[in-house]
């Protein structure tokens, strides 16, 4: 995960309600939908039957990190975007596997693999939901080591394993919706310094290089650092800026399926992230769900260290973000 531009006061704005087996041949389990409470008055979300299975989610995180750090260019990298393109390959109608060098800001030649799986290609109704799946190249927060990479459970692992389970979910459902999944590549290499451009060249090289001419979304999401213990995930100001509806709709889904102790109106972050490059290549108004640390108004504590491994992982978080965003997928679909 990169740098915080700005951390930006919107108190105005408020929303209401505030190794396992391999699970592609397990069976799932059905995902609560029991509502939150408000004082005395129960708030029960819309009635779609939606499955998620959080162990599922997690072994895919857990899956991820046995490969080792995921840094372009490395034998770990590689295999496991094998494995992520033959995983989504699996639960979706068409897989792309989008590879080429792209050179980044400070010259370096950058091997990009960005893994596209398609529901419904033809539908002209499509969402986007991305995350990206590579791991930083040094752990440059850590104290004790900082120049060699940590596992990036949750940075980077957590939203590809969550939207790996909504794949696999979304392949028995049947949508009719058009539904594209993304794993962007080489998005942590990026410059502290405040060069936003040296971030997220997978979803720079996409939005320059649509893998079907012509390509749009009606909206998108992004998941990054979504399966942290604990964790809190705020208002992110570009996304406020992009799709302000989308966020309160999301928020206000994730509330009402029980997730409210995740889904927070609270001030949050001007974050540099994919969702930032893929509206200002494609117009495509995209959201960012990405964890917030009241302790350090930034990420959560193992953020670029060594601690950014499976101990904090939690299935309970996976769950609620899978859950809601299954559930929204299956309102979209509902909606027609």
């Amino acid at each position: 995960m990169r740098y915080l531009l700005a951390s930006i006061c919107l108190s105005f704005f408020l929303i209401n309600g505030c190794k396992p087996t391999d699970p592609s041949n397990t069976t799932s389990t059905t995902g609560s939908t029991t509502g939150s409470t408000t004082g005395n008055n129960p708030v029960k979300p819309t009635p779609v039957n939606v499955e998620y299975n959080k162990d599922s989610a997690y072994f895919y995180v857990e899956k991820q990190v046995s490969f080792g750090p995921r840094v372009p260019g490395t034998v770990s990298h590689g295999k496991c975007a094998k494995y992520l393109a033959n995983t989504l390959g699996r639960f979706t109608d068409t897989l792309i596997l989008q590879e080429d060098d792209m050179r980044s800001i400070n010259g370096q030649v950058i091997p990009i693999k960005n893994i596209i799986g398609s529901f419904n290609p033809e539908a002209s109704k499509r969402v986007l939901l991305a995350a990206h799946y590579d791991t930083r190249p040094q752990a440059d927060e850590d104290k004790v080591d900082p120049t060699t990479p940590s596992d990036g459970a949750n940075d980077g692992a957590s939203g590809v394993g969550i939207l790996l389970e909504v794949a696999r979910q979304l392949s028995t459902m049947n949508t009719s919706y058009g539904i594209d999944i993304i794993f962007f590549d080489a998005e942590d290499l990026g410059d502290r310094r405040g060069r936003p451009e040296s971030w997220c060249l997978g979803s720079q090289y996409w939005g320059g290089n649509l893998h079907k001419p012509g390509y749009h979304a009606n909206e998108g999401i992004l998941l990054d650092m979504v399966g942290g213990k604990d964790a809190a995930f705020a208002f992110e100001v570009n996304s406020l800026a992009f799709n302000q509806p989308l966020v309160i709709e999301i928020w206000r889904l994730g509330q009402k399926l029980g997730y409210g102790k995740y889904f927070l109106n609270i001030d949050g972050n001007h974050v540099v992230d994919d969702h930032m490059f893929v509206q200002r290549l494609t117009g495509i108004p995209m959201i960012d769900i990405i964890e917030y640390s009241f302790d350090t108004q930034s990420f959560g504590e193992y953020w670029h260290t060594h601690d950014d491994n499976m101990e904090v992982i939690s299935r309970e978080t996976l769950n609620a973000v899978g859950h809601t965003l299954l559930h929204w997928t299956a309102l979209r679909d509902s909606k027609g």
